[in-house]
This record gives structure tokens, C-alpha cells and sequence, in this order.
């Protein structure tokens, strides 16, 4: 099956090297963050993080998400259910506010949408390296380097999307702690990125981890890589009596939480989006943010390949 799928990777990534599938041009400038692997390697909080640096130079960005785990189908606007647009979509908006979320499977038509109703005038592509219809102008990948070193396993028996020579369609690369990983040089420009702890928040309320001294505390998370996150709750301090595990984007039901027992639960952001119409037991979860080493020179590497207008 690995084989299979490698094959039909090669054969769409010639096809469109060829000019036989067609790259569509949306109005107004693309940049993308994606991944050569299957979830879990950092792209929202990028994606949070250039927003707001866009927005800070004046531009109106707009996020492209596909939205996955939606029960919803076509084009929308993240709004307040993430069951319509998908609990990283609204986790976005969350967090950015007054930056528009459009939600669509098909990222051109989604671009389509928000400029017919000219809700920005640049686009932040979120997971979108192997969206090939849609032409970017930068092309950003964010890499684990333990998968990176732990050699390539495709879909579907292993977490591989594409090659790593894949590579050379992006323009820079995001490296998770790449001032302690042991990788090799990469063919591109590279920055490391930390994920650093926002805080604790309960109700999008910053609290303290003193708070939950005394209490059973359980963790749970229904992510890509929930070891990590684990491992930021015993970094802060926090000491759990179980750490529990559920699929990535996880629809929970109000009975597997009230069987999760404890005086108090503490999960991730992403997974806090999902719960707020589940239980009304108390949660807290953990904020974090991509602080993105030389990020100056990073948002340069961008400006440099915008159109000028």
C-alpha cells in the first residue's frame, strides 16, 4: 500500500511539473505552511503567528483551512461551532479575532469566496504543501526533526505525505528546536521554531497551576502527537494522577469525559475547542505559541517574493 500511494504521489507531482494539472491564481498573494508528514508538526501556531505579524504591517489577512473533521460541507466562515468548521479553524479564530477563517476542501474556491466578499487582501494557506491547485507565492514546511531522522514511511501504513526532495518547492523551512536537533543541512532556508508556553487558561481566562495544587488532575488529548504535550504538563509543574489518549480530532461524547474521573481536567487548546458544548465539568488547557528564531529575516524571505503592486 506504501508503494501504491508513493506511486500516485509521483505520478500527481509530474502532472502538475508538466503543466497537465493546472495552478490557479487567486487576486491577491498566498503564502502557505505545510508539512511533508501527517499532523502534528507545529502549523497552526505558525500560522497564528504570521497572521498577526501581517497584520501588525498593515495588511488583512485571511487564513485558507480546510477544516478537517467538520460534519459541514462547501465554503464558510469559521464562527462559533467547530463542528461546522473544524475545531483548528476555530481555534484560529480564537485566537486571531478580527482575522477571517474561510473553511473549504478546495482552497482556490475558498480564495474565490473571500475575495468576492473582500475580507482581506493576503492569504495565509494553513496545511496546504500538497494543495497544488492553488498557486502560492511562498511556500513554507514545518518539519519534526525526529520523524525527519527517523526515515520516510508513506501513507498509509506510515505518516509520510510526500519525499523529503520534496523539498525543493518550498522557499524556507520551520524546524522544531533546531538548535538541539542533530539534522543534516537542508537545501533551503531554515529557521528554528520553539513552542512556548502561553499560559494556562480556563474559560479564555489566564490561571495559575498553583490553582490546581491539591487536586486530581487528569490530562487528556486527542492530537497528533499527545506525548508531547504530556511532557509540557509535567514541564510546568502540574502532576497528574492519569494522562489519557484519544484520536486526533476526537468528537467527544459528554460520557467519555465524565468517565475520565478527577477533581479537574487539563487538555490542549485544540482539544478545549471541542469540549465547550460536551460537559460542563471544570477544564483547563494549555496555551502555546511558535516563537520563530530570526523571524525578522523570515518575514523579509517572504516580503521579497510578493508581487509588487
Amino acid at each position: 500500500m506504501s508503494r501504491a500511494f508513493q506511486f500516485l504521489v509521483q505520478a500527481r507531482e509530474k502532472l502538475y511539473a508538466s503543466g497537465i494539472l493546472p495552478t490557479l491564481r487567486l487576486q491577491h498573494p498566498v503564502i502557505s505552511v505545510g508539512n511533508l508528514t501527517v499532523g502534528g508538526n507545529g502549523k497552526t501556531p505558525i500560522v497564528i503567528t504570521l497572521a498577526e505579524a501581517f497584520r501588525e504591517k498593515g495588511f488583512r489577512p485571511v487564513v485558507l483551512s480546510r477544516g478537517y473533521g467538520r460534519t459541514s460541507r462547501g465554503i464558510l466562515l469559521a464562527g462559533s461551532k467547530w463542528e461546522e468548521a473544524g475545531d483548528e479553524p476555530l481555534l484560529m479564530k480564537r485566537r486571531l479575532v478580527d482575522v477571517p477563517v474561510v473553511v473549504g476542501a478546495d482552497r482556490y474556491e475558498a480564495g474565490l469566496f473571500a475575495e468576492n466578499k473582500n475580507l482581506g487582501n493576503i492569504f495565509i494557506l494553513d496545511d496546504g504543501f500538497q494543495h497544488r491547485r492553488l498557486h502560492r507565492d511562498v511556500d513554507i514546511v514545518a518539519i519534526d526533526p525526529l520523524e525527519w531522522s527517523a526515515g520516510e514511511m508513506f501513507l498509509p501504513p506510515g505518516r509520510w505525505r510526500e519525499p523529503k526532495t520534496a523539498l525543493r518547492r518550498a522557499h524556507a523551512a520551520c524546524v522544531q528546536d533546531l538548535d538541539e536537533a542533530a539534522m543534516e543541512p537542508l537545501p533551503l532556508p531554515t529557521f528554528g521554531v520553539r513552542y512556548e508556553i502561553d499560559g494556562l487558561y480556563s474559560k479564555n481566562t489566564p490561571i495559575s497551576g498553583e490553582s490546581l495544587k491539591g487536586l486530581a488532575v487528569v490530562a487528556f488529548a486527542g492530537i497528533a502527537k499527545p506525548e508531547r504535550f504530556f511532557r509540557t504538563v509535567e514541564s510546568m509543574g502540574i502532576h497528574t494522577i492519569r494522562s489519557v489518549v484519544f484520536p486526533d480530532h476526537h468528537h467527544y461524547s459528554r460520557r467519555e469525559i465524565d468517565k475520565l474521573g478527577g477533581d479537574v481536567l487539563i487538555t490542549t487548546e485544540k482539544d478545549a475547542v471541542r469540549l465547550a458544548a460536551v460537559t460542563d465539568r471544570s477544564y483547563s488547557y494549555v496555551r502555546i505559541s511558535a516563537k520563530i528564531a530570526d523571524f525578522d529575516r523570515l518575514m523579509s524571505l517572504i516580503m521579497s517574493r510578493l508581487p509588487k503592486t
